[in-house]
């Protein structure tokens, strides 16, 4: 896990100076189809406080220079979040190819 400025990811793949990760917003305000709710004892173990859920659409983390890995997370965790991405990513597969026929 990655602290980037005062955002926390769980890096799911990593190439050279890039990184693709699933950042874990705390209270979120909305909701994501993505989103795994993380169980409170690993949230705490992770030094996160409140409500917290991974948010399993990944995004680009540049490393930069302000980062540090502050925690690992569980394998069933882990595990957890691949099945939520390798979901995620079915999806917006399926929505890309249907925003691709109407354009025909």
């Amino acid at each position: 896990m990655l602290r980037v400025n005062d955002a926390r990811f769980i890096v799911v793949a990593a190439n050279g100076d890039e990184a693709a990760g699933c950042i874990i917003p705390a209270d979120p305000e909305n909701r994501h189809r993505s989103d795994m709710p993380l169980h409170w004892a690993q949230a705490f173990r992770l030094g996160i406080r409140g409500e917290c859920v991974v948010r399993c659409a990944p995004q680009m983390i540049r490393m930069a220079e302000r980062q540090e890995r502050v925690g690992k997370v569980a394998l069933v965790v882990a595990d957890q979040v691949a099945s939520f991405v390798a979901r995620e990513m079915q999806i917006q597969a399926r929505e890309d190819g249907w925003r691709s026929d109407r354009g025909r």
